[in-house]
């Protein structure tokens, strides 16, 4: 079950941003309903949605980021720049 978890906040991710959507546009007509057909009624819900969304993204991000190392340590490639650092500045 912990292997899919990620994916399953993954994929509630969306109900998630929907219920922020709402009530980040509850929120903004509550306080200020001159600004229902502002840039403001935009972009205040989508902030909320996307706070409400990061808590089940960021696992699955983790994850994919972390078999991205996995790869590159795998291949050969380092994973950082240490080894040009351990050389020293540029020769000409």
């Amino acid at each position: 079950m912990k292997r899919r978890l990620p994916t399953i906040l993954a994929i509630l991710s969306l109900p998630a941003g929907l219920l922020g959507y709402g009530v980040g546009a509850f929120l903004v007509r509550a306080i200020l309903p001159e600004a229902a057909d502002g840039i403001v009624m935009l972009f205040v819900p989508v902030l909320v949605a996307g706070l409400f969304m990061a808590p089940c993204l960021v696992p699955f991000l983790d994850r994919k980021a972390k078999a991205d190392l996995a790869a590159q340590e795998a291949a050969g490639a380092p994973a950082t720049n240490q080894a040009a650092e351990a050389e020293g500045p540029p020769k000409r």
